[in-house]
């Protein structure tokens, strides 16, 4: 674009107060259209800038310039922090010539880099800053004494060089706000002529008010760069932190699973690195190409999990069979209790008919022992395993059969959903007090029915089974659960965070840079041979990154030592297992050998796990 106020003599006024150096005004005008040209397709505001700077210079033959920008502290976290300005870009013909002619490497731009300093008016960049005014100065070691900005000679002196001329414009933003200022010094009567301290004043001459429309407008260009960079790097600031905010509430929301969400990214970058640097092998064609590409994939790797926000606590950290909000072994028990207590009067009944007393401790110690033992087997199936028989399921079916007399009513002091479906003609018995209830059992009422909203839409492609049932909290049905704690409801409500996670980033508007987050994050629980979920994708349907998001997340997985459901495996264990994933052609098996040869797996145990875990590994015995 150019600036409104490019003035309007560029194509009509080509005499020698107009452009510097007898350049012609159709040449002005295709360096300001470069510029623009240059706005449109270029990401890198110091670039930008660089750009606009040179041809500033070039168009006014300025010997040297710079731009100054205004950093401004965030006032939410640093109340008293002051206003600055520093050189964002700096450059200077006669210094580079010298520092070229010496063999040297030219570090002016390196030097001025360094230098900041508060925003205030006393200097002359500060002023223009504040005021939002032009400065145009035949030279600056002449300025009257009653001003209220003077010319800082130290950059000068450092490096044994004369400003005279200068000219410095503030940069507004379509806002009005000034983010920074641009300074041009020593305009010249000839373009390869250099200044040192003796010749500055001889070989420059002041700024035309020519050059002053010119310049602002190149500057107004300039604030268009860096307004623009800046609402880039918010809205980028903004998403990112958004993304931790959210994996971070996810972690939050279990102590057993905290840290999860953080450490994937960790292990799939320390992966895609080393995947992205192989030279040869079945690797070799895979890249990131650019910091998009990074971003796109360390983003994924933030949401991997985001859709667990929808997943019920209860059911993440389920320790136990009977765990829902609580453990409902205590109800259990209690029936217990009141059987032994039951047991306990029966004895005493029987000494007051007349019963002989060692008969009556006989049968009631016998009662005891018995009501113990179920009690203790009921409590060892509650814990869960590697494999529950279909002997104990037996048993636990008999156990079930022993009656207890309830003597209260069991719907006082439900909730509103809950009585609704308590009222039911199969609970109607309830009415009836006492009631001989069975020591176990699976009621009507503990069955929470799927409801069509609770099933994913077919337009995703989803292929999981999807149970009956939303819940089943039967006492008899979850103690029977032959393997871990959860029952098939359960176990697809974990799974079911997959199917949520693709929901909730398929319905946000990525823009076109991160168009495959919601593939990387969604597809860490399908395998090579097609069994996956939730959408059953086969080993060519699976892109690199999807296949190493599938590895980062079991091996964070069998490594943390933050789950109440299980111990946390060796490093030596947990590579053991993730070869047996291999084998079964769960995840991919050059990035498996990969994983080891890289180094990755010990690299990430070094930071994550506790001393204890990491032991040694026989990486040749795996590959």
């Amino acid at each position: 674009m150019i600036s409104p106020s490019l003035p309007t003599a560029l194509s009509t006024d080509p005499s020698a107060d107009g452009l510097a150096g007898g350049l012609s005004s159709d040449h002005a005008l295709v360096e300001i259209l470069s510029i623009a040209t240059a706005l449109s397709s270029a990401s890198d505001l110091r670039s930008l800038l660089h750009l606009i700077l040179s041809k500033s210079r070039m168009l006014t033959n300025s010997d040297a310039g710079s731009i100054f920008l205004v950093e401004r502290p965030d006032r939410r976290r640093d109340p008293k922090g002051r206003e600055e300005l520093w050189f964002a870009v700096s450059q200077n013909a006669t210094v580079a010539a010298r520092a070229h002619a010496a063999g040297e490497t030219d570090a002016f731009e390196d030097k001025m880099m360094d230098i900041r300093f508060p925003l205030t008016p006393e200097r002359l960049v500060g002023w223009t800053a504040l005021a939002g005014d032009v400065l145009n100065i035949a030279d600056v070691y002449d300025l009257p004494e009653d001003l209220p900005y003077h010319f800082d000679a130290s950059v000068d002196q450092s490096l044994n060089y004369r400003a005279v001329s200068m000219l410095c414009v503030p940069m507004r933003s379509t806002s009005g706000q000034i983010v920074g200022v641009m300074q041009l010094i020593n305009r010249k009567h000839e373009a390869g002529s250099l200044i040192d301290p003796q010749t500055a004043v001889s070989l420059t001459r002041p700024y035309s008010q020519f050059d002053q429309q010119l310049i602002e407008a190149l500057a107004s260009q300039a604030a268009v760069c860096v307004e623009r960079t800046r609402l880039l790097e918010a809205q980028q600031q903004l998403i990112d932190s958004m993304i931790t905010l959210l994996a971070g509430a996810i972690d939050a929301k279990s102590h057993h699973t905290g840290g999860h969400c953080a450490r994937v990214p960790e292990l799939a970058f320390l992966l895609a690195r080393a995947a992205d640097a192989e030279t040869e092998g079945p690797l070799t064609d895979f890249r990131f190409a650019t910091t998009d590409d990074w971003r796109e994939f360390r983003i994924g790797a933030w949401l991997h999990d985001c859709g667990k926000i929808t997943t019920p606590e209860y059911v993440v950290d389920k320790a136990t069979k009977l765990e829902t909000n609580y453990n409902r072994i205590h109800e259990i028990r209690t029936r217990f209790e009141v059987l032994l207590r039951d047991a306990w009067i029966e004895r005493l009944d029987a000494v007051l008919a007349g019963g002989h007393p060692e008969e009556a401790d006989r049968v009631y110690a016998a009662t005891k022992a018995e009501l113990e033992e179920d009690f203790a087997f009921i409590a060892s199936s509650n814990l869960g395993g590697e494999f529950f028989d279909p002997q104990k399921v037996e048993r636990l079916s008999k156990i079930a059969q022993r009656t207890w007399l309830r003597c209260f009513d069991d719907r006082l002091g439900l909730s509103w959903e809950e009585q609704q479906r308590r009222c039911s003609e199969t609970d109607i018995a309830a009415d009836h007090l006492p009631a001989l209830e069975h020591l176990l059992a699976d009621q009507p009422w503990q069955v929470i029915p799927r409801l069509p909203e609770d099933r994913p839409d077919s337009k995703y492609g989803f292929k999981m089974d999807v149970p009956e049932n939303l819940y089943n909290r039967g006492e008899i049905y979850n103690l029977s659960v032959s393997r871990g704690t959860l029952t098939d409801e359960e176990r697809y409500k974990i799974n079911e965070h997959i199917i949520q996670t693709i929901v909730m980033l398929e319905s946000m508007p990525f823009p076109e840079n991160l168009s495959r987050v919601c593939e990387y994050a969604g597809s860490h629980h399908e395998t090579m041979d097609g069994r996956g979920y939730p959408r059953k994708l086969n080993a060519e349907d699976l892109s690199v990154p999807s296949r190493i998001m599938a590895i980062a997340d079991i091996f964070e997985a069998l490594t943390a030592a933050d789950r109440p459901y299980k111990k946390a495996k060796t490093l030596s264990e947990s590579v053991a297992i993730l070869a047996g994933f291999r084998d079964r052609k769960h995840i991919d098996a050059d990035l498996f050998a990969l994983f080891l040869r890289s180094g990755a797996y010990r690299d990430y145990a070094e930071r994550f796990l506790e001393p204890g875990q990491i032991d040694a590994v026989d990486v040749e015995k795996f590959l």
